[in-house]
Order: structure tokens, then sequence, then C-alpha cells
């Protein structure tokens, strides 16, 4: 079938072999074995041309669209082996998903434009939830406690920071202690949460009152709310990264408030190709940040 397609397309045995990479000889015996079986002639010749029949034009005209599936199919293959096509299901935390996972699917999507990427942003109970019922391939997650059916892997170890607008009375200091605070307005993270209890605890370790001002689940809303001037919000360093908040100061919390970044997925299902290149690039990414931020700090 290939060989009769190639003749019919090309009109000469001498060009259908070259498409096909093969001997001239090869594609004659081949039309002609195909000939016996069918039990008609398939080409008349004509100056020097092999001419379609009005049989071969109907046979012709069924096997088309099967080449151009099977191109399909070869072509889907070949993408899946590059991981150049195809989809990933991502599920982050609301601080992760506005920083890390951000920049690191710039940098995926621009190496990888074809592949089509669903990101769930759900607090940390419900993206357990995502990764176990496979609605997500893979989560990126702070202060992630382990959990029987999820693998975990540290990214990378940050700490809290003090966000403030450059007009704050305590922009120009070098370093934000929980006493230097006493006086100001405190935005802080919701307690009871992971994280907003390691900020009451900072405040506890340091022997100051913990007077905060105004509590948010989010990190985002706090840095938001520290741009409005509502006071200095104390918040992981990686949503302090926020291309949103480049216009805030960022300064270092002490004592200091370790919180670190996680990768997680199903140990049952192995990572996806495309997962493992995504994978690959949020490690690059949240080091090169990381660096990035530590000199700028």
């Amino acid at each position: 079938m290939e060989a009769f397609r190639a003749v019919v397309r090309n009109g000469t045995t001498a060009a259908a072999a070259h498409e096909l990479g093969v001997s001239q000889p090869n594609v004659s015996n081949l039309v002609r074995h195909m000939e016996d079986q069918i039990g008609f002639e398939l080409f008349s010749r004509r100056s020097g041309r092999l001419v379609p029949t009005a049989e071969a034009e109907r046979i012709y005209q069924d096997i088309e669209p099967v080449f151009s599936m099977l191109k399909g199919v070869e072509q889907r293959i070949k993408d899946l082996r590059d991981s150049s096509a195809g989809s990933l299901r991502i599920v982050a935390t609301p601080s992760m998903a506005s920083s890390i996972v951000g920049h690191s699917l710039k940098r995926f999507l621009d190496k990888w434009p074809r592949i089509k990427v669903t990101l769930d942003i759900r607090r940390m109970e419900n993206l357990i939830e995502q990764i176990q019922t496979r609605q997500s391939e893979i989560g990126v997650a702070l202060s992630f406690e382990e959990h029987p059916s999820i693998h975990t892997e540290a990214i990378h170890e940050g700490t809290f920071v003090a966000v403030l607008a450059k007009t704050h009375p305590l922009a120009s200091e070098p370093v934000i202690t929980p006493r230097l605070l006493q006086g100001h307005r405190v935005i802080s993270l919701e307690r009871g949460t992971p994280l907003g209890s390691k900020i009451a605890r900072a405040f506890k370790a340091s022997q100051e009152h913990y007077d905060w001002s105004l509590e948010t689940r989010y990190g985002y809303t706090a840095c938001s709310m520290a741009g409005m001037g509502i006071g200095v919000a104390l918040v992981d360093e990686y949503i302090a990264r926020a291309t949103e908040f480049a216009h805030l100061k960022c300064r270092p919390f002490k004592p200091a408030v370790p919180v670190v970044a996680y990768m997680v997925y199903s140990r049952e299902t192995p990572l996806s190709r495309i997962a493992q290149n995504y994978s690959r690039i949020v490690r690059d990414v949240i080091a090169e940040r990381a660096v990035a931020f530590g000199a700028s700090s």
C-alpha cells in the first residue's frame, strides 16, 4: 500500500523509490505483487509515466486518510518520546502558586509551548486529596506533613521575612525583630495554621507581646495589605518574591522562622516524562531565585 501510494503521488517508480528510500525494482515488485493479489491492473504507462486507473484512484482515495491518521500517530509518539506535547496537572498551595510555580511555568512553557497545563490552587488538606485521587500529578507546597501515600521531596529551606511599604518607619531597618514591631501594626497569617503558629512562637521565643492588628490565611493577601500601608506583613520568603510585590521592601525577620518548600506526588504512580521535566525546572528556578533573593536582601 505504501509503495502503491508513492507511485500514485509521484508518477514513476523511480521517484516513488526515492521518496520511500528503497530501490526502484523493489517498488516495481511491490506494485506488481499488489496487482496480482487484487486481480487487476492499477496503472497504465503513458509517455514514461504511470497513470493510475479509475480503480486505483478509488483505492488511493480510500487509503489516503489512513496514512494521514498514521502520520498523526507517529507524530504523537514522537511528541511523547520528546515530551513536547501532552498535558500536565499541577496543584499548589497559594503562596507557591503565586511565586515559584508561576516562575517555573513561564520557563517550562517557553521550552515546551505545546504542553497544556492545568494549575489548581488548594489549601494543604485539599492538595493531598488532589494527589491521592490523581486529579493532579504533581504538587508544590509549603511545610508539608508526611503522608503514607504521598512522596515528599524537600526542594528548598527558606525563612519568614517582613514585607512593608517603602514609606513605613521601619523600612530602613536592616532586620525586623519582634521588639522593633512593638507599636507598629503587624499583618500576620491566621492563627491555628501551621505558618501562623510559627510566627506566634517566634514572638514567644523573643519574650515579646504578639500584638497583631490584622490576620489573614494567605501570604499574598498579607503582602497586598502591606502595600496599602496597613502595616508590616510577616510572610514566607517565597510569596515575597512574587513580581507583584517588587515595589515593596523585604527585610529578614529574626529570630529566624524556617519554612520548607516541598514537591509532592503519589507513591503509587511514577511521574510522567512531562512531570519529570517540570520538576527539574522547579528545582532550578527555586535555587536561582533563592540566590538572587539572598543577594537583594
